[in-house]
């Protein structure tokens, strides 16, 4: 795919253009096809805001968490300087930050306005990777996330314009990852059809998309994600959120 394209000589970035997409569909879906928790439609598109605004600043903090540290372990290699800052502040996000941003802001919503925080989250909650899953189609576009190298077939070369490796055959993950998230969509959305207790469709998407996450990692092959002892960030992240999955899928009960 191209990183850019061109409408009526403006030169689009897929990536943004992409995930604008999914935003748009996934929140099209969470206001007309809900689960049945009994939220305003307004409260739902108001939380939608919330969330991602929250979301954008969470995805930014924890990629500069993850690499202002690096840059100055190598500091001798790197010229701080405006455009360095622009730069930073301009590209790179990490998908973790933004689920936590995201999620913490619909709480903020939920408490100002005096509403059941799961109830209103597990609107949301389903649709997080169908957006997920056309954002990395953007991520593919753009040529980041990428990941170790490999023959063709199965081995893609990114455009000359990506921020890819040149010149190698790269495994496209993106694309992978894509497909597992629209899987996971569709179990979820599925799954929230009937009725179910406070916290059961919120933990089954940490149990779903920590495992596919963790797994993915060990085939990444960017470095700017932070790696600690011998996990990435994303991995430490997965860890921890899967057995917070399996306590609100399994042990949490609704309070009266």
């Amino acid at each position: 795919m191209l990183p850019f394209i061109n409408i009526f000589g403006l030169k689009i970035s897929m990536y943004g253009l992409l995930i604008v997409l999914g935003v748009a569909i996934g929140s099209a879906v969470a206001v007309f096809f809900p689960s049945k928790k009994g939220i305003p439609k307004q409260d739902v598109i108001f939380s939608i805001c919330y969330a991602g605004i929250g979301a954008i600043l969470g995805a930014k903090i924890l990629y500069l968490i993850i690499t202002i540290p690096q840059l100055l372990n190598h500091e001798e290699q790197v010229v701080f300087s405006w455009e360095l800052i622009a730069q930073l502040m301009a590209y790179g996000f990490v998908f973790y930050g933004g689920l936590i941003g995201g999620v913490l802001s619909v709480l903020i919503y939920a408490i100002k306005y005096n509403l059941h925080f799961f109830n209103l989250i597990e609107i949301l909650v389903p649709v997080i990777p169908l957006i997920h899953s056309i954002g990395r189609l953007g991520c593919f576009s753009a040529g980041c996330c990428y990941v170790k190298p490999m023959d063709p077939p199965f081995g893609v070369h990114f455009h000359p314009d990506s921020v890819a490796p040149k010149d190698i055959s790269l495994f496209p993950v993106q694309l992978l990852e894509s497909v597992l998230n629209l899987i996971l969509f569709v179990v979820i959305f599925v799954y929230s059809r009937r009725e179910r207790r406070s916290g059961q469709i919120l933990g089954l998407y940490f149990i779903g998309y920590s495992i596919i996450r963790f797994i993915l990692e060990y085939f990444r092959y960017d470095m700017v994600r932070g790696i600690f002892g011998g996990l990435s960030v994303s991995q430490w992240i997965s860890i921890l959120l899967l057995p917070v999955g399996f306590y609100l899928l399994k042990i949490m009960k609704v309070k009266e």
